[in-house]
């Protein structure tokens, strides 16, 4: 598995509210009524937990749910420790909806995981660039702060086979953001990629989220 061999030292288990994937994805949940929606490589975040509350329809799926909570509780710990101090300066007056980061992504992890422990079966275990869905089963698939982020660890073909795949199952991708993380520039996954798929409806679009300095763009693909 991708995150197994390859990824499980660099990716870093931070989950992401509601707040930051309305704007990440440009959300509106008043559109987004009776949608069938995928959160995939959902991590820790807490955005299926919100919306269920709701009233939407959301299922998560991540390699990291072949798991116990009492081990994705330990692996997130130790990730939220080492981002923390990693980006401490960073981190100091950075607030979301109000909150101080660090507090938010406490709760964040808590209502993910109360959730994880309640609802296991829309949690589930699968991995890019193959998951365990039909043909055409949602009609929105949201995926965050993995591809193109580590397009060091990633090559250009799983990209392009995850891209593929998302768009097999999901009428709507949208991925966020088309920024390598250490270079802080756009992918060089990216054109290529939009090239590969140019006879889709595909845009790059600017969004309210940049977290990271200048990461404020998603790609969209319909």
């Amino acid at each position: 598995m991708v995150i197994e061999s390859k990824l499980m030292k660099s990716v870093v288990f931070i989950g992401r509210g509601l707040a930051e994937y309305i704007d990440m994805f440009s959300l509106d949940p008043m559109e987004l009524e009776g949608s069938r929606i995928l959160d995939c490589a959902a991590g820790v975040s807490s955005f299926r937990s919100e919306m269920d509350e709701m009233g939407f329809s959301v299922t998560a799926v991540d390699p990291l749910y072949s798991r116990t909570p009492d081990e994705i509780k330990k692996l997130a710990c130790e990730s939220f420790r080492s981002h923390t101090m990693n980006h401490r300066d960073f981190l100091r007056d950075f607030r979301v909806d109000g909150i101080p980061v660090e507090d938010y992504r406490r709760m964040v992890f808590r209502r993910f995981l109360d959730d994880y422990k309640r609802n296991p079966s829309e949690y589930i275990a699968g991995e890019l660039p193959f998951l365990p869905f039909d043909d055409g089963e949602f009609d929105l698939v949201v995926s965050a702060n993995f591809l193109f982020l580590y397009e060091d660890l990633l090559d250009y073909s799983f990209h392009v086979e995850s891209v593929r795949e998302m768009l097999r199952i999901g009428k709507e991708v949208r991925i966020f953001p088309v920024y390598n993380i250490h270079r802080r520039k756009r992918s060089l996954h990216l054109k290529p990629l939009m090239d590969e798929f140019n006879d889709y409806d595909i845009e790059v679009r600017k969004v309210k989220y940049h977290e990271e300095a200048g990461c404020n763009e998603m790609l969209i693909i319909k």
